[in-house]
């Protein structure tokens, strides 16, 4: 449900499954700026193409890279132990033995408030490392500044195939926001697209029996299900106490899946007729907003949603008060298991996104990068930066009890100060369960070995621990398992992306929040029936006249400098 946390569930161990990517890459200057490697950048007179390079070159001597860092209090008491540092671990023992490359900090932070703090100051001051991870905005500022440098190739150059197929995966180029001045200056910290996507119909089966109906196929089958987990006692206490429709104060993020049913984008650029504009203003997300306040009039909706955080209707998913929801492929996991805990009767099922015309909706994509790794303009191996990520993708494969989660929940994969997970790895687990079932062949690796072990408590032992781990990416079709729902929108190219890569522009910096503030005070009235429909009209031209006619101009410029 509900965006508690942007969980990004990643299968790395036998252990657990594991979540959110660490962003905290950065490097240092080289101990020796003489050293040498056995795979050097080209000259000036030489392409690429021309210049063989190994992808492990170990430098000779050893060269430094400095990064800076944040650790979490959980991550110290449980990974951070028995003299287990940043600095002195498996991974920079291994980047040091296999590469010759000494790994080094900054600074180490120990809250995300802190983090973004000393970064800023970093940032303003010049005084960086090697390599470091920013977001769109830090990038460009970084770029402005003139410390970073141009990397642009480096990936194809020194890249080992997997590391390379990162970049190419997915429809979209994922350097764009990175590109100025006909260079390069990042390189993008990738992800996958689905893990964060609103692309499931999370549906109570069981609530659905009670109540004598079928899943959705179109939007109309949704408001009439959402109507009867209402009105029609579906937990059978004789008490009118449940709600049709799941949602919490972030109603956007929880509602995707229902405005996708109408070809809505709130909150994205939508290229429409060669131009981008806006979904929180076009016709569809009006539709909308209206359907919303009729089914919160028909107490559909809890009364009090716009001031209820996600983990508050977490709670009430867990007290049997919800019977749908629109989420994520890792719903199972949390909040949905949680609702199993006192009533393992609680049979959620995953579904597709219904559209209104009775087709499959077409939801939209995360955005697929976590961050920009950024390389200090005076370090002089940039290359070394592919050079840990070929040996990520090499070793945590091979070891993953040693490289990425122990036995004990150690999350290993945490200690290196870059990362490059593999893209639609929960997809891929899914298609692999399937496969392993029908053919009854044996686990290829141990990473594999160990989902199918969990898979497997629960068919065969309906072990209550590991269901949401099930419903996420166990064998199974659309309508049980998670992952077949989004390998559908892959097989049939169903994804829509936000077409604005680019930084906040200046407008955007000046005016989003009172834009922001605008759009969600505007559409809460709307779905709480204060204001009617007409609402959203006036909001239109008030958005656009408060700075929305300006965002869009700047938008526009940036997307035919893109294109």
């Amino acid at each position: 449900m509900v965006n508690k946390v942007r969980k990004m569930i990643t299968i790395l161990s036998a252990a657990a499954v594991v979540s959110t990517i660490a962003a905290c890459a950065n490097n240092t200057q080289t101990s020796d700026p003489t050293a040498t490697a056995s795979a050097m950048a080209p000259t000036e007179s030489q392409s690429p193409e021309e210049v063989k390079v190994d992808p492990f070159g170990k430098y000779d001597p050893p060269i430094e890279i400095t990064f800076v860092g944040s650790i979490s209090d959980q991550f110290e008491k449980t990974t951070l132990t028995d003299g287990v540092t940043l600095e002195d671990n498996v991974w920079t023992k291994a980047f040091l033995e296999e590469l010759g490359i000494k790994v080094k900090y900054k600074w180490i932070a120990k809250s995300p408030e802190e983090y973004k703090q000393k970064l800023n100051l970093s940032l303003a001051s010049g005084d960086i490392p090697d390599v470091m991870t920013l977001d769109t905005a830090e990038l460009q500022s970084a770029i402005k500044a003139d410390i970073i440098q141009d990397v642009g190739g480096i990936i194809e150059q020194y890249g080992i195939d997997e590391v390379k197929q990162n970049y190419t995966t997915y429809n979209f180029d994922p350097y764009i926001a990175a590109k100025n001045d006909g260079k390069i200056y990042a390189v993008p910290q990738m992800w996958s697209v689905s893990d964060n996507a609103s692309g499931i119909l999370w549906i109570r089966q069981d609530w659905l029996e009670k109540v004598g109906m079928t899943p959705p196929k179109t939007m109309d089958d949704v408001y009439a299900i959402s109507k009867a987990f209402t009105h029609n006692d579906p937990d059978g206490n004789n008490k009118n106490d449940t709600f049709g429709l799941a949602i919490s104060k972030d109603y956007i993020q929880d509602l995707g899946g229902l405005f996708y049913g109408y070809n809505a984008y709130p909150g994205s650029w939508m290229e429409k007729d060669g131009q981008l504009v806006n979904g929180s203003i076009l016709p569809e997300t009006k539709g909308v907003l209206e359907n919303l306040a009729a089914m919160y009039k028909d107490g559909q909706i809890d009364p009090e949603f716009y001031v209820k955080p996600a983990d508050k209707i977490a709670q009430d998913i867990a007290s049997q008060k919800h019977g749908m929801m629109y989420g994520f492929m890792w719903n199972g996991i949390y909040p949905l298991q949680d609702s199993r805990r006192d009533n393992p009767g609680a049979d959620w099922r995953p579904y597709l996104i219904p559209a209104a015309d009775g087709s499959v909706a077409k939801p939209k994509a995360d955005s697929g990068i976590a961050g920009y790794y950024v390389v200090n303009k005076n370090f002089k191996h940039p290359e070394a930066l592919v050079k840990m990520m070929n040996l990520l993708k090499t070793l945590g494969p091979k070891d993953p009890n040693k490289y990425s989660n122990s036995a004990d929940g150690k999350e290993l994969w945490k200690l290196s100060p870059v990362s490059v997970p593999t893209l639609e790895e929960n997809l891929h687990y899914h298609k692999r369960m399937n496969e392993l079932v029908k053919s009854g062949e044996t686990p290829a690796n141990a990473v594999e070995q160990s989902v199918f072990d969990k898979v497997k408590q629960w068919t065969d032992k309906k072990d209550e621990t590991v269901w949401g781990f099930y419903r996420m990416l166990g064998n199974g079709g659309v309508g049980e398992i998670a992952q077949a729902a989004i390998e559908y929108y892959f097989d049939n190219d169903l994804w829509v992306y936000n077409a604005y890569r680019g930084a906040p522009t200046q407008t955007m910096s000046d005016k989003g929040s009172t834009l922001s503030t605008l759009e969600s005070e505007a559409f809460v009235k709307i779905i709480t029936g204060q204001k009617d429909i007409g609402e959203f009209d006036k909001f239109v031209t008030e958005w656009k006249k408060l700075g929305g006619d300006d965002i869009t101009r700047e938008v526009n410029d940036w997307y035919a400098n893109a294109k």
